[in-house]
């Protein structure tokens, strides 16, 4: 999670979407998110017994950040982005308050 949240803020920190440092970054971010949703299902498939809600929501997050950046084009986002965008937020904060709850920080 903590890589996850290093690679988007790199992306947002090279400015507003549309801009041409950030559309030259699409590829990059792209991959290094493709990367980071094949190794955290692969860490969530290895972990059938773990909480049902953790379990639903992390897998939310893993989907949403995968069509995110499946859909993601040079230019302004579009409200697509922003909703694929904000849903991802919101399933994020599942696996975020149940390792917060355990003491696990990132």
């Amino acid at each position: 999670m903590a890589e996850s949240d290093r690679e988007a803020r790199e992306d947002v920190d090279l400015g507003p979407a549309g801009s041409p440092q950030r559309d030259a970054a699409i590829p990059k971010y792209r991959a290094e998110t493709e990367d980071w949703a094949r190794r955290a299902q692969a860490a969530l498939d290895a972990h059938p017994n773990a909480e049902p809600f953790f379990k639903r929501t992390l897998q939310r997050f893993i989907d949403d950040l995968k069509l995110l950046v499946a859909n993601v084009r040079p230019g302004p986002a579009t409200k697509y982005d922003d909703a694929a965008y904000n849903d991802s937020m919101v399933a994020y904060g599942g696996p975020l308050a149940i390792c917060q709850r355990l003491g696990v920080q990132w």
